[in-house]
């Protein structure tokens, strides 16, 4: 009785990863489903030990040899999660870790791992098994006699500690806040586990307290888990939504534009010829004239609109956003000086996110440019910018102490060709927020008062769908 019980509680990991896996198609969810595969096989091991009353001593034997690769096995694969987990971090958290954490190391550690298997095959490793009696002299439990090289097996299980500490120090860089959440509680609750889970190694413990610390670990772990996989799905959806709708413009837009451009082309090119002819009088010049001031113009409404469809298309790479911002002001250096603007940017580490470098620079330039263009008539002009990481995105703020936007004009800004400029097409806003908005991002006025105004960027810190 007491075998099938705890044989059915060894499957509780097993069932949970699999749910998991069925669940979200991660390389985390492999991962972990590798993970409670062995997991489960280490607690059957542990359960044959109380099959003596249904079956032979020697099929007992058998089988624990068998089942003894789960416990063999777990260090690799909980470093595995460890390795795994690496993928959640920017290149520049990860490049120390990955000295330690990958794939050679993995190997090595999992041909070890198998070795260890074998020898708990030979007289070196298990040799037998004797008949112990537990809590209650009803319970009668076997237990594992140790060759020669049993310390091997012993030592091994204890180097799963290495595994956990490597996962928690991994997890405690991770950006992401739900993956770092999960990681961290991932492994302190397994090393709570594993704290329980080495009395087996105790003749004088009673096992049978594993068995429910790995099935209340399991448990914990699924719920932690789909938890954070569903705000990471609800997260990248909302991300995925505002590139959609970028993609929608372009592709609503671009016959549009092709389909205008043919005619004018006819337009342009028999005004071009008329305005040769010599047999016309003046006043049909002057309307061939106005003929062509208009079609010029509208080439260029349509030159500056192909530039807003194409702004939407990005390059991304990992990139330090601080690295980005200061290069925007030296690109506006000479319009910051003469103007007599002030600076101040406050900086922060770990700033890095996957993004078109060369189109984020041209919405900061941007934004520097309209900030100081607003402060023409203010003797104070300060311009400050603040980047800062909340909510796995990464805030940048642009305050200066200009003029201010009227608040009727918030909703119209960063609309295409709209400017409240005596001068300019109004395509720089539009074009910053459909760039920013390709990234996933968005763009919106936090402040305005006569005292000034205040931008705000945000730029997702995860591409998930890089990661599954």
């Amino acid at each position: 009785m007491n075998f099938i019980l705890m044989a059915a509680m060894s499957l509780v990991p097993l069932f949970l990863g699999m749910s998991c896996k069925m669940l979200f198609k991660t390389k985390l969810t492999n991962a972990m489903l590798i993970f409670m595969v062995f997991m489960s096989l280490w607690q059957l091991d542990v359960s044959v030990l109380y099959s003596n009353d249904l079956i032979s001593n020697d099929q007992i034997f058998f089988l624990f040899k068998l089942f003894r690769i789960g416990s063999i096995m777990l260090p690799p694969a909980f470093l595995y999660v460890g390795y795994v987990s690496l993928n959640y971090l920017t290149k520049e958290e990860a490049k120390w870790m990955k000295w330690i954490i990958n794939k050679y190391t993995l190997s090595v550690y999992s041909a070890w791992s198998l070795f260890i298997y074998v020898v708990n095959w030979t007289d070196f490793g298990v040799v037998g098994l004797k008949k112990l009696v537990g809590l209650s002299s009803q319970i009668a439990v076997l237990y594992p006699v140790y060759g020669e090289w049993g310390g091997l097996f012993v030592n091994h299980i204890k180097l799963l500690v290495v595994s956990i500490l490597l996962t928690l120090i991994t997890s405690r860089k991770v950006t992401d806040k739900y993956v770092k959440n999960f990681l961290t509680l991932f492994s302190l609750t397994f090393l709570l586990t594993y704290m329980i889970g080495v009395l087996n190694l105790q003749q004088s413990s009673f096992i049978y307290s594993s068995q429910i610390a790995v099935m209340f670990f399991s448990i914990i772990i699924f719920f932690v888990f789909v938890n954070m996989s569903t705000k990471m799905i609800r997260e990248t959806a909302q991300i995925l939504k505002r590139k959609e709708k970028e993609e929608q413009i372009e592709i609503s837009t671009s016959g549009l534009i092709h389909e205008i451009n043919n005619p004018l082309t006819v337009v342009k090119g028999y005004s071009d010829l008329l305005s040769r002819n010599e047999q016309l009088d003046m006043s049909v010049k002057g309307m061939v004239s106005q003929i062509k001031i208009a079609g010029a113009h509208m080439n260029s409404i349509i030159s500056n609109y192909n530039q807003f469809i194409k702004s939407g298309k990005i390059n991304a790479t990992e990139t330090d956003v601080l690295e980005v911002i200061k290069e925007s002001l030296d690109l506006t250096s000479i319009k910051i000086k003469e103007k007599n603007v002030h600076i101040v940017l406050k900086e922060s580490k770990n700033m890095v996110v996957t993004i078109d470098k060369d189109k984020v620079r041209q919405v900061f330039m941007n934004l520097i440019n309209n900030s100081i263009e607003a402060m023409e008539e203010k003797e104070h002009k300060v311009v400050q910018i603040e980047a800062y990481m909340n909510n796995n995105e990464i805030h940048i703020l642009f305050t200066d102490t200009g003029s201010g936007i009227p608040a009727k004009e918030w909703d119209r800004i960063f609309a295409p060709f709209h400017t409240t400029k005596e001068t300019g097409m109004g395509l720089g806003l539009s074009i910053s927020q459909r760039i920013i908005n390709s990234h996933g991002g968005y763009i919106e006025i936090s402040k305005s008062s006569e005292a000034g105004t205040e931008i705000k960027v945000t730029l997702p810190m995860m591409q998930y769908e890089e990661i599954v």
